[in-house]
């Protein structure tokens, strides 16, 4: 997820539809102006008393968007300075674009999803599809690729709703088998107004996400096949099965399976069927998200939870655990991404960027910590 967290404004004072006095007036209303002046870039600009600020920040902001405004606080020393700029020129939402995304998707995933049901050897067809059938499986692994993938987006979706902040629907990225797609995303349309609405908007994604692998992992555990000691060595044998563990599985997974949700009788064996692969790929999902970098979910939690400095170390340690889990391709790819923006190692700014983290929020920042532990794997 990603957005212009600061629009830049050419030098200039007023067109803002208001003059400079009634501007001052708003912020004498709810603030203690030390000093007002018009920058260098011709917003005006007022330092205010250092003080909590966080509901009048709130407020001013609403006074301002009757007027098209929008402000940024930031801290100066020890002073706080509130910039003062008019809200960014939007075009408007291509939903067709994103439906045709999501049609397209959708084929490219049931297409994966067949290529991977119908693809598997007969002798091992005969053991995975002797009760959940071969149709039943392509469309279940179809609904949970494409369920956890769309479920994670409309979490950020509810996020932004709730926050009544602007972002576009979700795009969806087609991509080739195994999986079908490359994921999908949401545009921010504006920046968050403070560091709860930043946490909240990188969050939601992976928490509904989780939860939605969690569900799927439970029914590919629940409807897998149990064969017998005998007949999981020949297929092992024949290179057809293999005993998987963490940390080449999700850890969530290895925890599920030695749960006991399904009783396996003394000398047989629990087959996990292809259905587990979109839990698998929807764990690969939430991992590389929470990534304390950048533009990623989890660059939004670590900006809003520890600060820009905060951000930045982090996302250090993120880039060695990508590397030493074989995932430098991505590695590489985010480093081009993230050099081809503007500022590579600043994450996305809330408006107020000094008031600090809710208490509950910092609690949930734990969370996600123990998801991303969860969905770990080595490639």
């Amino acid at each position: 997820m990603t957005a212009d967290p600061t629009p830049t404004f050419a030098p200039t004072v007023p067109p803002f539809g208001i003059d400079f006095g009634s501007i001052r007036s708003m912020l004498e209303y709810r603030f203690t102006v030390l000093d007002a002046y018009v920058d260098v870039n011709g917003l005006p600009t007022f330092v205010v008393v250092n003080e909590p600020v966080k509901d009048k920040f709130r407020e001013l902001l609403h006074d301002l968007a009757n007027h098209g405004l929008m402000a940024k606080l930031r801290r100066v020393s020890d002073k706080l300075v509130i910039s003062v700029f008019p809200k960014p020129i939007l075009g408007k939402p291509r939903r067709k674009i994103n439906l045709l995304l999501f049609l397209a998707t959708l084929v490219t995933v049931s297409v994966a999803s067949y290529l991977n049901i119908f693809g598997i050897d007969p002798r091992l067809a005969a053991v995975m599809f002797s009760g959940f059938g071969a149709t039943g499986q392509a469309v279940a692994l179809a609904a949970g690729i494409l369920g956890i993938i769309g479920l994670h987006e409309f979490g950020h979706v509810l996020a932004v709703r709730h926050h009544k902040m602007d972002a576009t629907l979700p795009y969806f990225v087609p991509g080739p088998p195994p999986i079908g797609t490359f994921g999908a995303m949401i545009s921010l349309r504006g920046p968050p107004m403070n560091r709860d609405q930043l946490f909240d908007l990188g969050f939601s994604g992976p928490i509904t996400g989780f939860v939605v692998i969690l569900f799927v992992a439970i029914v590919a555990i629940m409807t897998s096949p149990i064969i017998t000691s005998q007949q999981a060595t020949q297929l092992l044998g024949a290179k057809l099965l293999q005993y998987n563990s963490w940390p080449n599985e999700p850890f969530f997974l290895d925890l599920l399976t030695q749960a006991g949700l399904r009783a396996v009788p003394a000398g047989q064996v629990l087959v996990l069927t292809q259905v587990v692969f979109a839990a698998e790929v929807g764990a690969l999902i939430t991992f590389l998200n929470l990534l304390p970098v950048w533009q990623l979910d989890g660059g939004h939690i670590t900006r809003a939870t520890l600060g820009p400095q905060g951000h930045k170390a982090t996302a250090v340690v993120a880039f060695g655990i990508l590397l030493l889990a074989g995932y430098w391709p991505f590695a590489v790819l985010l480093l081009v991404f993230m050099f081809v923006s503007r500022r590579p190692f600043e994450g996305l700014e809330p408006l107020d960027d000094i008031s600090p983290l809710s208490n509950s929020r910092k609690v949930l920042f734990v969370l996600a910590l123990v998801m991303l532990a969860l969905s770990f794997v080595i490639l």
